[in-house]
C-alpha cells in the first residue's frame, strides 16, 4: 500500500472519529473550540479559526486556536466580502492560497495586529442544507510545507461534519433557552406577586435572570417619563449605596439609547459601540451586553441590561429573544406591583375589594337531601384569587366549580372579580355541559385576564343518576374517595389553562357519584405548602392519605382537620399562596 494511500485512510479514520466526538457534544460553547482543534490537527496547521454567520449577515469570531494550540477568546467581526473569511461566505466557494502575501485578496491587517505571520491558508465555508453558517479556515502548514488539494478535501469533509454538529448545537441551545423561559415566568407567576418591595421584588427577579441567562452582572432600571431619566431599581455589579446617584437621562448611554428608541438592543463588542461610555466610573467586565425596555401597553417603565456571560462569550439573538420575553412579562409585573401598592394604601379601596370577593363567594352553600359540603377558603392576603361556587340547576342536578387566578392578593382577585362575572352570565345550557362551559369561557377570557391565566375544574352532579360529568382547565385533578373502601379515584380530565390560548376545546368525562363517595376538590396553595426553609412539603401523597384518614367526619369537620394536618406537618401556620378546599358527600 502507498504512502499516499496510508495517508488518505489514516486522514478519514479520523474524520469517522471527529465526527462521532463533535455530534456527541451539543454545548456549543465546548464545541467550537473542538472544531477548530481538530481541524487544525486533522490539516496539521499552525493555526485555526471558525466564524459564524449572525442573523444580520455579518460572520463573527469568538474562539480561535493559536500557533501553541492555545485558545484565543476575542470577539472579532467581519463583513461580507472582507478578506479571505468574508469573500469566502459571499461567494459561498472554498479559497486556497499557497502563498497568502502574494494574492491580492488577502488582508495583512490581523497579522500586523497578532504578530502572527501567515503563509498559506484554507478556508471553506460551512453549509446545512444549502444553507450557509458559517466558514472554517486552517493556516500554515506546519514544517513550512503547503497545503494541497487533497488538504482542501479534507477540510470540506470536516466542514460538513462540523456544520451538522454546530446546528444540532444551536437547536438544543434554544430548546434549553425556550424551557428556561417558560420555567423563569412560571417563577413569576408563582412567587413575585407575594412581595410587598418594588425593590425586593427588582433584586428577586434579576438575580433568576442572571442565573437562566448565564451572566454575572445587570441592572434593571425604572423610567421617570416626567423628567426623561433612568433610575436604578435592581443592580449586581453596583454597590447599592451608589443606586440614588446614578441618574441615565434617556438617549444617553446603552441604558438610555434603549428608553429612547423603545428597541431591544444586542452588541457584541462594546469598546467599538459609540452609545457605550468608557469613563463611566462602573464599568463591564466582558464586552458583549444585551438590553430590552419594559413597556406597558405602550407606556415605558425602564430598561433591562445583562452583561458579562460567564463563559465569556458574546451574547447571541437567541440571548436577547428570551431576555424579551423575560421583559414583556416583567413588564406586567411591575405595573401590577405599581398599581398594588397604589391600592393597598388605600383601607377604603382594599375594603371595596373585599366586599366584591364576599359576593362572588357563596355565603350559603345550597341546602341539599342528596349532598353535604365542606368548604374551607383562606386567601393569602385580604382578598385573593382563588374562588369556588356551587349552584342548584334544577332538582337533583348542581353544578360545581373550583377556579385559581395566576397569583394572589389585590390584582388576583380583581382579575377573578371579572371572571366570576363573565361565568354568571353564561346560558342555563352551556352551563349544564362542562366541555361548552370551559370552552366558552376560554373564549369569553382570552386577551383580558394582563397576562394572567385561570385554571378550573368544572362539574355537574346528577343525584338520580348518580353520576358527576366534569371537565379540567389546567386545574389540579380533583378526586372521589370511597368513604367505606377508602379507594380513591383521580378524575383525569385534561384541558390546558384559561385565558392564553384562544379557540380551545375540553372534552368532559362522567364518572359514578354514587352514596358514600366523597368529592374533593383543592387549589395548590394547599398541596405546595411547606416550612419556611422549604425542607418539608405537604404534597399531594400526604393530602390523600391525610384524606383516607378522616372518611368518619363529616365534611365541615373533614376541611377543618386537612388543614390543621398540613399545618402541623411542615410546622408553618401560614400558608404561602391562596387555599381552598371544597368537600362534597353523596348522602
Amino acid at each position: 500500500m502507498s504512502l499516499d494511500l496510508q495517508e488518505s485512510l489514516s486522514k478519514f479514520r479520523s474524520l469517522l472519529h471527529i465526527s462521532s466526538i463533535l455530534n456527541a457534544n451539543l454545548d456549543v460553547h465546548q464545541l467550537l473550540p473542538l472544531i477548530m482543534l481538530y481541524s487544525k490537527d486533522l490539516l496539521e496547521a499552525e493555526a485555526s479559526s471558525l466564524f459564524l454567520l449572525d442573523e444580520a449577515q455579518f460572520l463573527y469570531c469568538e474562539v480561535g486556536l493559536g500557533e501553541k494550540g492555545e485558545i484565543i477568546q476575542e470577539y472579532a467581526r467581519m463583513e461580507l466580502g472582507e478578506g479571505i473569511v468574508g469573500m469566502v461566505a459571499k461567494d459561498k466557494k472554498p479559497i486556497a492560497l499557497e502563498d497568502a502575501y502574494a494574492d491580492e485578496r488577502f488582508d495583512p491587517t490581523m497579522d500586523k495586529k497578532t504578530g502572527f505571520k501567515t503563509k498559506s491558508l484554507i478556508c471553506v465555508p460551512l453549509f446545512v442544507d444549502g444553507r450557509l453558517i458559517g466558514t472554517l479556515e486552517v493556516i500554515n502548514k506546519t514544517s513550512n510545507r503547503i497545503f494541497n488539494h487533497s488538504d482542501l478535501e479534507y477540510l470540506l469533509a470536516l466542514s460538513e461534519v462540523a456544520a451538522i454538529a454546530i446546528q444540532n448545537a444551536n437547536i438544543k441551545d434554544r430548546l434549553d433557552k425556550r424551557i428556561l423561559e417558560l420555567s423563569l415566568l412560571y417563577e413569576f407567576e408563582r412567587l413575585t406577586v407575594s412581595e410587598k418591595s418594588l425593590p425586593e421584588l427588582g433584586k428577586w427577579i434579576l438575580n433568576r435572570i442572571l442565573e437562566y441567562l448565564g451572566a454575572t452582572s445587570g441592572t434593571i432600571y425604572l423610567a421617570n417619563n416626567t423628567d426623561q431619566i433612568l433610575t436604578i431599581l435592581a443592580a449586581k455589579g453596583i454597590p447599592e449605596d451608589a443606586y440614588a446617584q446614578i441618574k441615565v437621562p434617556y438617549g444617553t448611554g446603552v441604558a438610555g439609547w434603549v428608553a429612547s428608541e423603545k428597541e431591544n438592543l444586542i452588541i457584541h463588542n462594546l469598546d467599538l459601540d459609540p452609545r457605550y461610555n468608557k469613563l463611566a466610573h462602573y464599568k463591564f467586565e466582558s464586552k458583549s451586553l444585551i438590553s430590552a425596555p419594559l413597556i406597558y401597553q405602550n407606556e415605558l417603565l425602564g430598561v433591562i441590561s445583562i452583561n458579562n456571560k460567564i463563559s465569556g462569550y458574546a451574547f447571541n439573538h437567541s440571548d436577547l429573544e428570551l431576555l424579551a420575553t423575560i421583559a414583556n412579562r416583567l413588564s406586567n409585573t411591575i405595573k401590577n406591583a405599581q398599581l398594588f401598592h397604589q391600592v393597598v394604601d388605600s383601607n377604603k379601596e382594599l375594603g371595596r375589594a373585599k366586599e366584591i370577593m364576599k359576593k362572588i363567594m357563596p355565603s350559603n352553600l345550597p341546602i341539599s337531601n342528596n349532598l353535604e359540603f365542606g368548604l374551607a377558603h383562606i386567601p393569602l392576603e385580604q382578598v385573593g384569587g382563588d374562588f369556588y361556587d356551587v349552584t342548584e340547576m334544577s332538582p337533583n342536578i348542581y353544578s360545581v366549580l373550583i377556579a385559581d387566578i395566576s397569583g394572589h392578593g389585590l390584582s388576583a382577585a380583581v382579575l377573578a372579580a371579572m371572571a366570576h362575572t363573565v361565568l354568571k352570565n353564561l346560558e342555563t345550557d352551556i352551563k349544564l355541559s362542562p366541555s361548552k362551559f370551559l370552552t366558552t369561557l376560554n373564549h369569553m377570557l382570552y386577551g383580558k385576564l394582563a397576562g394572567n391565566f385561570l385554571t378550573a375544574f368544572y362539574g355537574i352532579i346528577d343525584t338520580n343518576k348518580n353520576t358527576l360529568l366534569c371537565a379540567n382547565a389546567g386545574h389540579h385533578p380533583p378526586f372521589l374517595l370511597h368513604r367505606n373502601t377508602k379507594v380513591s379515584i383521580e378524575l383525569g380530565v385534561k384541558g390546558k389553562i384559561l385565558g392564553l390560548i384562544p379557540d380551545l376545546f375540553y372534552e368532559e368525562k362522567e364518572f359514578p357519584f354514587a352514596p358514600g363517595d366523597r368529592l374533593v376538590m383543592y387549589t395548590d396553595g394547599l398541596t405546595e405548602h411547606a416550612n419556611p426553609e422549604r425542607t418539608k412539603k405537604y404534597d399531594d401523597s400526604l393530602f390523600l392519605e391525610a384524606n383516607q384518614k378522616i372518611t368518619n367526619l363529616n365534611t365541615k369537620e373533614s376541611a377543618l382537620k386537612l388543614i390543621q394536618f398540613a399545618k402541623e406537618f411542615t410546622g408553618a401556620d401560614s400558608f404561602e399562596d391562596d387555599v381552598t378546599l371544597l368537600l362534597l358527600d353523596r348522602k
